[in-house]
C-alpha cells in the first residue's frame, strides 16, 4: 500500500484553499507553496485545520493478484489490538498480530495499519476493506473508512464458521465478559444465538487477574502456567475485582501461597461468570474458550473444564464421549476471533456494498491524533478543579491544617499519658495523649505487612523520641483501634480494642463537637459516620464497591509517575480536564484509556479522577444525594485527605448539595487527619481510666520491646471442630512480662465468644512439664513454657486446641444464648417443625355397586387418591414469607392425613447451596428472591432421591396475609415476592421441563389468605384432584391451618414476654429486628443476629413482640384515650399507604419500639428492596424521635462482607453498651430523688415537723 502515505499532520500551509486545502481560521510563520499566488499571506502559516482534511472518497479497486481485494479484520480492545488480513477468496490469514496498546489505541492501530502496508507494499489502499470490531473500534474507525461491527456478532460470525459443531462461547477480555449460547431451532435447522454480556461491573474479567497478578508481582510467564487442579480454595470475592484484592491481601498475610492465591482467583471468576452471564443457560458442548485470560493461563482453562462438567452432570446433559480438551477447547487463532468474524461479516455486506469498508488511508488518523482529539476533549471536557490563582490560594488558606509540634519537655520529665494504636491495613499509627487529651506526639509508618512488628516499631519510635528529650514514658492506659485491633490488643494486654468507627468518632467529637459528618476514605475503606447527639447514628462502609477509595487516585498517581504526594499540585496546574462518570473502578480505569486516546493529559486525568471521587462517595457508593438531611458541618479524614486536591472536589461538592437551601455547610479538615483512628483508641483509654477508675493492663514499654514472636499457619494449625476445617493462624510470643499477659490474656477470654465471628483471638501460656505428660496435651504446634499463644480463627470454638477448652467454650455460648433468648433463630427453626393437629380427613368414600358411569370412576379416584396420602412426599422451599406461614402448610396436609416426615423442607440459605443454585440464573435484584431458585435446586438435587422421591415441590404464591392489625387498607404481599414462584419455574424450564424429567410436578397454589373462604376455595381447587379432597375437607383443613398459624405466633409471643419482663426487671436492653419475615433465614440475614445475642442482647422478632391488654394499654392507652388513634393497632397516624402487610407490620413494630423503654430497633432491609424504600424514613423518625437507639443494615445481598458486619456490630454493640450505663444512672437519679421526695414529705406530714414549718 505504497500509496496510502500521507504527512505526519494531514495539513497543508496553503490558506485560501485554492492550491487545495481548506483554509483554516489561523496561521502562523511559514511560506506558501504557491509563491502565494492563491492570496495566502506569506507571513503566516496554517495551523492544524479544525475539521478533517478533504479528501476524495476512495471507492474499491481490486487488483489481478487479489480479484476481490483483502479484508483487514481489526479488534480494538480494553487492553489489546488484535488485527488479521484474509483474502476472501481462500479465506487464508495473510498476516496477523496482536498486541497491548498500553492505552494508546489509535497509535497502536495506526502501528499496526503500517505493518500492513509494509507487509504488502504493493497493495493500493482502495483494494483493502477494514472491518473494525472492539470497544475502541467506532472511535478508530470513523477515521480510515473502516465498517464497525458487533462484538458478539463478531466472534459469533467466526464460531459458525471456523467451528460449526460449537454450542457455547466463553470469551474473557481485558474489561469485557461474553457468553454466547447457541439453540437449535428444530423446525428450521439452524441456530439462534443467546448473548450474555457484562454491563455495569468489570469484576468476572481479564482485568481482575492484571490487577492481583500486579500486586503479587508474578512474571508474566509463570502466570501463564500457573493451574488450577490440586489447589486448595479459599474465598474470594467474584462481585467486584478490588474487593477480589482485598480477599487475596488478606490470604496473603495469612501465608496462603500464590499458587493458592491464583487458583482461588481462578474459582471466584468462572463461578461469578457462570451465575451471572449465563443466564441459566446451560454451556452445551462443545464450548470455545476465548480471549487472553482463557488462551493463555493454564489454570482458567483447567478451572472451565472442571465446573462445566459438573453442571453437564447435574442437568443430564449428553456429553460426547470424547477428552475434555476437545469438549472445552481453546481454538487455534483464539485471540483474533472478533477480528476474524468481522471480516465474514464484511464479506456478507460486499454483495450489497461494494465499496463497503474501503481503507482511506491513514490521513485522516493522523489528523485526529494531532488535531482532532484536542477537539475532542475540549468539548467533553470541563475547567480544571481551579479556576483562577486566586481561588486556589483561598482554598489554601482556608484548608491547609495548622501546623502541628509535638510537646517539648525539660529532661528529668516523666512523661504521663495514654497510647492510642491504629493498626491498619496500610499503616500503623500511634499516638500519646496527656491527661488532658492534648496530643503529646505521634507517630507513623507505613505497614511491612505485619502488625505485631509495625506496632513493636512505633511504639519504640515514640518512646525514643521521649528518651532523646532525657525523659521517661509512663504509660497510663493502651488503646488499639484498625483491623489488627484485636490481636494488639491481646498480645499487648491493652486495656480496650476500640471499633475504628466508635475511635474515628471520639476522635472527631473532640477536635469539632458540632460535627454532624465524619467522612473517612482510606487506602481501600470509605466510611461515611453520620452523627446524632454525640452518638453514630449510622454509617456506610463500602461493602459492595471499591468505587471512591483512595488507592484508585494513589495507583494512577503511580502509573503517571506521579508520587502520591505531589498529586494535587499535579492536578491543580490543569486547566481543564476530562469528566468521568462515576462508578465501578475498573470501568474507571477504562475511560482512562479512552481519555488518553483523545489526548488528555496525566495531569488532567488525575484532575478528573480527583473530581469524581465525592460522586463516588456520596452517590456511588454512600448513595446520599441529600447531604443537608444529614446536618451541615462535614469532617474530612483519612489518609486520602491529605491529597489537598481530593479536599478541594469534596469541598465543592458537599456545598454544591446545599445550593437553594439557605444553608451554608462547614467543611473542615480533621486537623490530624491520619492519626484520627489512634487518637479515638487514646481518648477511650483515658475514659475507662479516669471515668470508671480502671488501672492499665498494659504489659508496659519494657516488655514490648522484649517481645518475640513466631507466626504458625499450616496443616498443623488446621481446626477440625466441625466440618469446615478452618486454617487458624498461631501467634506463639514471648516477652518478660508474659505471665502478666498470660493471666490477663485468659481472664479476658473467659467469655471471649461475646465477639465478631470475623476473627476470634486467644491466649493460652505454654504447657508446663506436667501438662506435657498429660496425654490430653496434643498440641500438634510445640509451645514452650514461657511462651503465650495467640489463636485467630474464623470462630469461637477454633480459638482453642484441645477439645475439652472447646466444649467449654461451646458450654459457655450455649449458656449465653439460654440467657439471651434469639427469637430470630428460634422463630426460624420453629417455623418448619411439625405440628400437633387432629385429622380432619373425610372417611374413605366406599363405591357400591349401584354406582354406575362417571359417578363410580370418580369416587374410585377419589379412593385412590386418598389412599395415597400416607406416602405422598411434598417438597417445599425454606424461603421469604414460608419463615412466617410455614406452620399453615404443615398443619392443613397433616390434618389431612400427609405424615409429617413427609412433608420435605430444603436446607437453610448457605453459601453453598446458594452457589450450587444460582447457576440456573438469578432474579434481580432482590436477594431474597434470588435464592428461590436455590432452594428448588436443593429440593430437586438433595431432597428428591431415588429410594425417597418427592411427589410435589409446592412454592405458593401467597398474595396476602392474615393480620392482627387494625384499620389498614390491605395485607397484600409484596408482588416481587409473590411472583417469584413463577420466576423459578420459569427458570427450571427454560430448556426443558426438569421437573417432568425427575417425574415430580411442580405447584404454585395462589392463596389469599386474609380471606378464610376463598383460601380454602383456593387450596381445594389446585389440591383437590392431587389428593382427593371434598371442598368441605379443604374448608377443614385451612382452618386447622390457620389456627396452626395463629398458635404459632402466639408461643412466640409468649416466650417474647417473659424476656421482657426479665428485660423490665434487671433493667436491660432488648433489640428488636424491624424486618420481614424472611430475615429469619440465617443465610439472609447473615446470622448477624446472633451476633448481638452474644454480646449479651435478647433479639425479639417484629411478629413475636407480646400484645397482652396490659401491655397494649400501657404503650398506646393514652393515645387511643386522646383519640390520636383508634387502637393499639392502628398504623395511619404515621402510615397511611397501609397495603402492604409486612411494611405495616414494620411500621407498628417501630411504634410499639419507640414506646417500650428496654427495646432498641435494628432494622434489616436488603439491597434494592422497593417495598422498603418509602418507609426507611418513616421507620427511623418513629424511633428516633422517642430518643430511642435506632440503627440498621440496609444494603444486605449475597454478599457476605464479614469485615463491615464485625466493624457495625462492634459500633452499635459499644453505643448500646453507652446508652444503658446512661439508662441506670438516669434511673438511679430518678430513684434518689423520689427517695428525697419521700423523705420530705414524710417529715411534713410529721405534725410536729409542720407546726414547726408553719404549715
Amino acid at each position: 500500500m505504497g500509496n496510502c502515505s500521507s504527512s505526519s499532520n494531514g495539513s497543508s500551509s496553503c490558506s485560501s484553499g485554492s492550491c487545495g486545502t481548506p483554509a483554516p481560521a489561523e496561521t502562523k510563520a511559514s511560506s506558501c507553496s504557491s509563491g502565494g499566488s492563491c492570496g495566502c499571506s506569506t507571513k503566516a502559516a496554517p495551523l492544524p485545520p479544525a475539521r478533517p482534511p478533504a479528501h476524495e472518497v476512495l471507492t474499491f479497486q481490486p487488483t489481478a493478484q487479489y480479484p476481490q481485494g483483502l479484508m483487514m479484520g481489526l479488534d480494538v480492545g480494553s487492553t489489546t489490538v488484535k488485527a488479521v488480513v484474509v483474502d476472501p477468496v481462500t479465506d487464508e490469514i495473510l498476516w496477523k498480530d496482536y498486541q497491548r496498546h498500553e492505552t494508546k489505541q489509535p497509535e497502536k492501530c495506526l502501528e499496526l495499519l503500517e505493518a500492513v502496508r509494509l507487509a504488502f507494499p504493493e497493495l493500493p489502499c482502495n483494494a483493502l476493506r477494514v472491518l473494525i470490531t472492539g470497544s475502541g473500534g467506532s472511535a478508530v474507525g470513523r477515521h480510515i473508512g473502516a465498517r464497525f461491527v458487533q462484538e458478539v456478532n463478531a466472534v459469533s460470525l467466526a464460531v459458525e464458521k471456523l467451528y460449526p459443531d460449537v454450542m457455547s462461547v466463553i470469551e474473557l477480555g481485558g474489561q469485557d465478559a461474553k457468553i454466547i449460547v447457541f439453540k437449535e431451532i428444530e423446525e428450521t435447522g439452524t441456530k439462534k444465538k443467546i448473548p450474555s454480556m457484562n454491563d455495569k461491573c468489570a469484576g468476572g474479567t481479564g482485568a481482575v487477574i492484571d490487577k492481583i497478578n500486579a500486586k503479587l508481582r508474578i512474571p508474566a510467564a509463570e502466570l501463564s502456567n500457573m493451574g488450577y487442579v490440586g489447589h486448595k480454595l479459599h474465598p474470594v470475592a467474584g462481585k467486584c475485582g478490588v474487593f477480589a484484592e482485598t480477599d487475596i491481601n488478606g490470604l496473603q498475610k495469612q501465608g496462603v501461597p500464590r499458587e493458592e492465591l491464583m487458583a482461588s482467583l481462578f474459582e471466584s471468576i468462572i463461578q461469578q461468570n457462570l451465575s451471572v452471564l449465563t443466564r441459566g443457560h446451560t454451556l452445551l458442548p462443545n464450548v470455545l474458550l476465548l480471549g487472553g485470560p482463557n488462551c493463555y493461563v493454564k489454570g482458567m482453562k483447567e478451572c472451565w473444564r472442571h465446573n462445566i462438567p459438573q453442571v453437564w452432570k447435574e442437568r443430564n446433559v449428553d456429553v460426547p464421549d470424547r477428552p475434555i480438551e476437545e469438549l472445552i477447547k481453546v481454538p487455534e487463532n483464539a485471540q483474533y476471533f472478533a477480528a476474524i468474524g468481522a471480516v465474514e461479516f464484511g464479506k456478507s455486506e460486499i454483495e450489497d456494498d461494494i465499496n463497503m469498508g474501503v481503507y482511506q488511508g491513514t490521513k485522516q488518523l493522523n489528523w485526529y491524533l494531532d488535531v482532532g482529539r484536542i477537539q475532542e476533549k475540549k468539548a467533553a471536557g470541563s475547567t480544571g478543579l481551579v479556576k483562577t490563582e486566586e481561588e486556589l490560594a483561598a482554598f489554601y488558606d482556608r484548608y491547609t491544617v495548622e501546623s502541628w509540634e509535638p510537646m517539648n519537655f525539660a529532661p528529668g520529665t516523666v512523661v504521663e499519658g495514654y497510647v492510642g494504636i491504629d493498626g491498619g491495613s496500610t499503616s500503623t499509627k500511634a499516638v500519646l495523649v496527656d491527661k488532658d487529651k492534648n496530643i503529646v506526639d505521634k507517630v507513623y509508618q507505613l505497614s511491612k505487612g505485619n502488625p505485631i512488628e509495625d506496632t513493636m516499631e512505633v511504639l519504640g519510635d515514640l518512646e525514643a523520641k521521649f528518651a532523646a528529650q532525657g525523659c521517661t514514658l509512663k504509660v497510663l492506659g493502651v488503646g488499639t483501634t484498625g483491623y489488627a485491633k484485636d490481636v494488639l490488643k491481646d498480645v499487648l494486654s491493652a486495656d480496650v480494642a476500640l471499633v475504628e468507627t466508635v475511635a474515628h468518632t471520639q476522635s472527631g467529637l473532640h477536635f469539632y463537637p458540632d460535627a454532624d459528618v465524619i467522612c473517612d476514605v482510606g487506602g481501600q475503606d470509605i466510611k461515611v459516620i453520620i452523627l446524632r447527639n454525640g452518638a453514630v447514628k449510622d454509617f456506610k462502609l463500602n461493602t459492595q464497591c471499591s468505587a471512591g477509595n483512595g488507592y484508585f487516585l494513589q495507583s494512577t498517581a503511580q502509573d503517571f509517575g506521579v508520587d502520591v504526594r505531589e498529586y494535587a499540585d499535579v492536578a491543580f496546574k490543569a486547566e481543564a480536564m476530562p469528566e468521568f462518570g462515576y462508578g465501578c473502578a475498573v470501568f474507571m480505569q477504562s475511560d482512562i484509556v479512552d481519555f488518553q486516546r483523545q489526548g488528555w493529559q496525566a495531569s488532567e486525568i488525575m484532575a478528573g479522577l480527583a473530581d469524581v471521587l465525592p460522586k463516588n462517595i456520596w452517590l456511588y457508593v454512600s448513595q446520599i444525594p441529600n447531604l443537608p438531611k444529614l446536618g451541615s458541618t462535614f469532617v474530612l479524614q483519612g489518609g486520602t485527605q491529605n491529597n489537598m486536591a481530593a479536599v478541594k472536589t469534596q469541598s465543592d461538592f458537599i456545598t454544591s448539595r446545599f445550593h437553594g437551601t439557605g444553608i451554608e455547610p462547614r467543611v473542615v479538615v480533621h486537623k490530624h487527619c491520619g492519626e484520627s483512628g489512634a487518637i479515638g483508641a487514646a481518648f477511650e483509654a483515658h475514659r475507662l481510666n479516669t471515668e470508671q477508675g480502671r488501672e492499665t493492663t498494659f504489659i508496659g514499654m519494657e516488655a514490648v520491646r522484649t517481645i518475640q514472636y513466631r507466626t504458625t499457619r499450616d496443616e498443623n494449625t488446621r481446626c477440625y471442630f466441625c466440618k469446615n476445617n478452618c486454617l487458624r493462624t498461631f501467634i506463639d510470643v514471648k516477652s518478660d512480662a508474659s505471665t502478666k499477659a498470660v493471666n490477663i490474656a485468659v481472664e479476658s477470654n473467659t467469655m471471649k465468644f461475646n465477639t465478631s465471628t470475623v476473627s476470634h483471638t486467644r491466649m493460652k501460656r505454654g504447657a508446663t512439664e506436667e501438662e506435657k505428660k498429660s496425654p490430653d496435651f496434643e498440641s500438634k504446634v510445640p509451645l514452650a513454657a514461657d511462651e503465650q499463644r495467640l489463636i485467630i480463627a474464623t470462630c469461637e470454638k477454633g480459638t482453642v486446641e484441645d477439645v475439652a477448652d472447646m466444649k467449654n467454650i461451646k458450654k459457655g455460648m450455649d449458656s449465653i444464648k439460654e440467657k439471651y433468648p434469639n427469637l430470630v433463630e428460634r422463630s426460624a427453626t420453629k417455623a418448619f417443625l411439625s405440628v400437633t393437629v387432629d385429622s380432619v380427613a373425610d372417611p374413605l368414600p366406599e363405591v357400591r355397586w349401584h354406582h354406575r358411569g362417571a359417578t363410580r370412576a370418580a369416587l374410585v379416584t377419589r379412593r385412590s387418591a386418598m389412599e395415597k396420602r400416607p406416602q405422598i412426599r411434598i417438597g417445599m422451599p425454606k424461603v421469604l414469607n414460608m419463615y412466617s406461614q410455614a406452620p399453615f402448610f404443615m398443619a392443613f396436609f397433616q390434618s389431612v392425613g400427609i405424615r409429617d416426615r413427609n412433608l420435605v423442607w430444603s436446607d437453610y440459605t448457605s453459601e453453598g447451596l446458594y452457589k450450587e443454585g444460582a447457576k440456573r440464573g438469578s432474579i434481580d435484584p432482590c436477594f431474597p428472591s434470588k435464592v428461590g431458585i436455590p432452594h428448588v435446586h436443593n429440593l430437586l438435587y438433595e431432597k428428591h432421591k431415588p429410594k425417597k422421591p418427592l411427589d410435589y415441590i409446592l412454592f405458593p404464591m401467597v398474595d396476602s396475609f392474615p393480620t392482627w392489625l387494625e384499620n389498614i387498607l390491605g395485607s397484600r404481599a409484596c408482588p416481587t415476592v409473590t411472583a417469584t414462584p413463577e420466576a423459578v419455574h420459569a427458570a427450571f424450564t427454560k430448556e426443558s421441563n426438569l421437573f417432568a424429567e425427575k417425574g415430580l410436578v411442580y405447584k404454585k397454589t395462589f392463596l389469599n389468605m386474609d380471606n378464610d373462604a376463598l383460601c380454602a376455595r383456593q387450596m381445594f381447587e389446585d389440591w383437590g384432584p392431587e389428593l382427593g379432597l371434598s371442598e368441605e375437607e379443604a374448608r377443614r383443613a385451612t382452618d386447622a391451618g390457620l389456627k396452626a398459624l395463629a398458635d404459632f405466633y402466639q408461643a412466640r409471643r409468649d416466650e417474647a414476654r417473659a424476656m421482657l419482663d426479665t428485660l423490665e426487671r434487671e433493667k436491660r436492653l432488648g433489640i428488636v429486628l424491624l424486618a420481614r419475615p424472611y430475615h429469619n433465614d440465617p443465610g439472609i440475614n447473615h446470622e448477624i443476629m446472633d451476633e448481638f445475642q452474644k454480646l449479651g442482647y435478647p433479639v425479639f422478632t417484629q411478629d413475636s413482640l407480646p400484645i397482652d391488654a396490659d401491655l397494649m394499654e400501657r404503650l398506646f392507652g393514652d393515645e387511643v384515650a386522646a383519640g390520636e388513634i383508634q387502637s393499639a393497632f392502628d398504623v395511619n397516624d404515621v402510615w397511611k399507604n397501609s397495603y402492604s402487610e409486612n411494611t405495616s407490620r414494620k411500621v407498628w413494630a417501630a411504634k410499639y419500639v419507640a414506646r417500650h423503654p428496654n427495646l432498641v430497633g435494628l432494622e434489616l432491609s436488603n439491597f434494592k428492596c422497593g417495598h422498603d424504600a418509602p418507609i426507611y424514613t418513616v421507620v427511623e423518625e418513629i424511633v428516633e424521635n422517642s430518643g430511642t437507639p435506632f440503627f440498621y443494615f440496609k444494603d444486605i445481598d449475597e454478599n457476605k462482607p464479614q469485615g463491615a458486619i464485625k466493624i457495625r456490630v462492634e459500633t452499635i454493640g459499644y453505643f448500646l453498651k453507652r446508652y444503658r450505663e446512661d439508662m441506670i444512672s438516669r434511673e438511679q437519679k430518678r430513684t434518689e430523688i423520689d427517695a428525697e421526695l419521700a423523705a420530705l414529705e414524710a417529715e411534713l406530714r410529721n405534725p410536729r415537723m409542720a407546726a414547726a414549718v408553719g404549715v
